[in-house]
């Protein structure tokens, strides 16, 4: 999978950042069935436990580093981001899409947009596009084009900038 490459080099500009920290997760290790479970009620995750809803709780904000399959999002992230509701309320979120065409996943970045909303994410303005995957990473696991770095980095202090502001707004479900 092209995006795991993507993944890693996103999240090592950010461990490069002064002050701040990331945590690769990858949908995989947390969508095991293609059941969506609504996270209110009886053994919903509001009520139960879950590795990911640990993780969102104590991230100060999400980077979606997201493939383009049918001109949409996989929909094991669907399945994953339905699982939870309570957790990513005030939360704030960057999106990277992954293309191997020309677009950049332009369209997956779009098409999310309107569940993160749903989901009481705030989205920064500016996503991170990756066109032409096989290309844009270099053999040394990192971006192949600076630019697509520098994007990275100032998306990720937009995201954090975002997240602190929103710590100070009271937020309701």
């Amino acid at each position: 999978r092209a995006s795991d490459k993507v993944a890693e080099a996103v999240t090592n500009i950010v461990e490069a950042m002064d002050g701040y920290t990331a945590e690769l997760v990858d949908v995989r290790d947390h969508v095991k069935e293609a059941v969506t479970v609504p996270p209110w009620g009886v053994g919903g995750a509001n009520e139960s436990p879950t590795a990911w809803k640990e993780i969102v709780e104590r991230s100060h904000a999400l980077v979606l580093v997201m493939p383009e399959y049918n001109h949409s999002f996989p929909g094991e992230l669907k399945l994953l981001l339905d699982s939870l509701w309570d957790s990513y309320i005030g939360k704030a979120v960057g999106l990277v899409g992954v293309s191997a065409g020309t677009l950049g996943a332009a369209r997956v970045v779009d098409h999310i947009k309107p569940v993160l909303v749903e989901l009481k994410l705030h989205t920064v303005k500016e996503a991170v596009h990756i066109s032409r995957v096989s290309e844009a990473i270099g053999e040394n696991g990192q971006f192949a084009n600076d630019k697509t770095a520098e994007y990275t980095m100032a998306m990720v202090k937009e995201i954090s900038a975002l997240a602190t502001a929103l710590q100070t707004i009271p937020q309701s479900d």
